[in-house]
């Protein structure tokens, strides 16, 4: 047997034990096709997030803890009324108390002006008792449902850090996900 046919039935074997791996752990197959990109910092995500959401076609999808009235927010912001208003679907949903302050200051209003659609999650209510306790912290963006963002970093121009306040840079690896697993 020749190296190259030894590599090859090495890789086979490895194949089959992933998939046997992954198929007792999460109860699903092995599905090809997939490709996970790392994104470190808000220096590599916020970026990412920006280009992917001004090139949507079809739709973006955020779900998110934090959005913050400042630079950041507002740019996304704007970013996502304009996909709205070329016929973009826009769904948004934030947490209140991750985003209270954005809440109260409407900054989710022009959003709503230009036909996205805009949720809080757990808003405050007299009903909610102890329910008002629990938070939403994901923090995902789905874009045309072909590439997902997922990181720990929010909405916010914080995670970028504040050097003339001697804050560096918000230290979160994301993700961005593309292929047969966002279907």
């Amino acid at each position: 047997m020749n190296r190259d046919e030894q590599s090859q039935q090495t890789l086979q074997f490895v194949r089959q034990l992933a998939e046997q791996a992954l198929s007792r752990s999460a109860g699903a197959p092995l599905v090809g096709g997939n490709q996970v990109s790392l994104l470190y910092d808000s220096a590599e995500n916020f970026p990412a997030w920006e280009k992917s959401i001004a090139s949507s076609q079809d739709s973006v999808f955020i779900e998110m803890y934090i959005f913050a009235n400042d630079q950041f927010g507002l740019k996304i912001r704007d970013i996502l009324i304009e996909r709205a208003k070329q016929g973009i679907q826009v769904c948004l949903l934030y947490d209140w108390l991750g985003s209270w302050r954005a809440h109260l200051s409407s900054f989710f209003k022009p959003l709503l002006e230009a036909g996205a659609e805009v949720r809080a999650y757990h808003p405050p209510s007299l009903s909610a008792g102890l329910a008002l306790l629990g938070r939403n912290h994901r923090k995902m963006i789905i874009v045309d449902r072909r590439e997902l963002f997922v990181s720990g970093l929010c909405v916010s121009q914080s995670w970028q850090g504040q050097p003339d306040k001697g804050l560096a840079p918000w230290r979160d690896t994301g993700l961005a996900l593309r292929g047969p697993l966002l279907a």
